[in-house]
């Protein structure tokens, strides 16, 4: 099992909301990865809508993103974050 971190600012308006949430929630869940956020001092598990609306992450606020799964599942997984909640990586 392999592990990624990578930083990404969130690319909606409105922060992690409902809608993206969900979506990227369900994606996660497909994906077999876990995938954990971190915002601040705080961190969702991914996978759930309400942990990661109560991240309280709003429009271009930095996250932390740790997936851990075999190379197919984090790609899957990598991809529906990027698609649902965010505008680009930060190196």
């Amino acid at each position: 099992m392999k592990r990624v971190v990578e930083e990404f600012l969130i690319g909606d308006p409105l922060g992690i909301h409902a809608r993206p949430a969900a979506a990227a929630a369900l994606a996660i869940r497909k994906s077999g990865a876990r995938v954990t956020v971190r915002f601040g001092t705080s961190s969702a598990d991914a996978a759930s809508i309400v942990q990661m609306l109560g991240l309280g992450a709003g429009p271009q606020a930095r996250i932390t993103v740790e997936i851990e799964g075999e190379d197919d599942a984090i790609e899957a997984a990598r991809a529906a974050v990027v698609e649902h909640l965010c505008a680009e990586r930060q190196d």
